[in-house]
């Protein structure tokens, strides 16, 4: 991949990968940090892929980072995890509490729903960026998406029902 080709790649992958990292460990400098380490390993590979294999290795790499991200800063919190829900902090709203909540998903299920529903990829693109068959993209998304919905429901964020 020559310079220009890789500047074209990287201004059309980066923008939405950045997005999706900042969402998954919720930092914008541990995004930042992440995003420069995913595509350093990405230019030191010998690419003969399309640009869907591209964008899927840059997905794995990107979870595989957040992952190790998220065991640091596991080891550095000392196992407390409890970040407090709208209500608890003044200032806060809907959207802070959707990320937090988000962010406590296993990485796995971030990145299946981040690729599912703002990617817009379809299953076989989310089976090679995850790392999966295809045929368990559909369970695994079903999952992904009940899990969320407990979190949410334990926040107490979404539809009331009488």
């Amino acid at each position: 991949m020559d310079q220009a080709a890789f500047k074209a790649f990287y201004q059309k992958t980066a923008p939405r990968l950045r997005a999706y990292i900042a969402r998954s460990c919720g930092s914008i400098d541990s995004a930042d940090d992440i995003l420069q380490e995913v595509f350093l390993k990405f230019l030191r590979i010998q690419n003969k892929m399309d640009e869907h294999g591209m964008r899927a290795y840059l997905y794995r790499t990107a979870d595989s980072l957040i992952v190790d991200n998220w065991r640091r800063r596991q080891r550095e919190m000392a196992g407390n995890l409890q970040l407090p829900l709208r209500g608890e902090r003044p200032g806060r709203d809907m959207d802070d509490d959707v990320r937090i909540l988000f962010s406590q998903l296993k990485p796995q299920q971030r990145s299946l729903l981040w690729l599912a529903y703002v990617e817009g990829c379809d299953h076989r693109e989310i089976a090679a960026a995850a790392g999966v068959k295809e045929r368990s993209v559909r369970v695994l998304l079903f999952r992904a998406r009940k899990a969320l919905v407990g979190l949410l429901q334990r926040a107490g964020i979404g539809p009331e029902v009488a």
